[in-house]
């Protein structure tokens, strides 16, 4: 339980990053040029996988919620087996969906500001 409060709040810090990278993109695109269509073109592609992105994190957060709910009710249980065995296979998957999601933000940011930077 305590690992999925753990990811709640890096899901939940990450996903405040997100508004301020569609402020950057909105006022990098107000600068730009009819020549400069390519970046506009770029910033509706950041903006999309932004979007993605932020979706990801809230079907995540979702079932970490879900989870949550499960692992409270294994607790509460009087058993000497606290924990179904699908309950501990749903948070092996857990792990996996947060590690991917981790991943694939720090390369979305990562890209991102590499991206910003060439236009200052």
């Amino acid at each position: 339980m305590n690992e999925n409060d753990t990811w709640r709040k890096t899901i939940a810090s990450q996903k405040k990053e997100i508004p301020g990278f569609r402020k950057m993109l909105r006022s990098t695109g107000k600068k730009q040029t009819l020549v400069e269509t390519g970046n506009l073109a770029i910033n509706s592609i950041f903006n999309r996988d932004l979007l993605i992105q932020q979706n990801e994190m809230e079907r995540l957060k979702h079932d970490i919620d879900e989870q949550q709910k499960r692992l409270s009710a294994d607790c509460e249980s009087e058993t000497e087996h606290k924990y179904d065995i699908d309950t501990l296979c749903t948070q092996d998957i857990l792990r996996d969906r947060i590690k991917a999601v981790e991943k694939s933000y720090i390369d979305l940011k990562c890209n991102f500001m590499n991206y910003i930077s060439t236009l200052l």
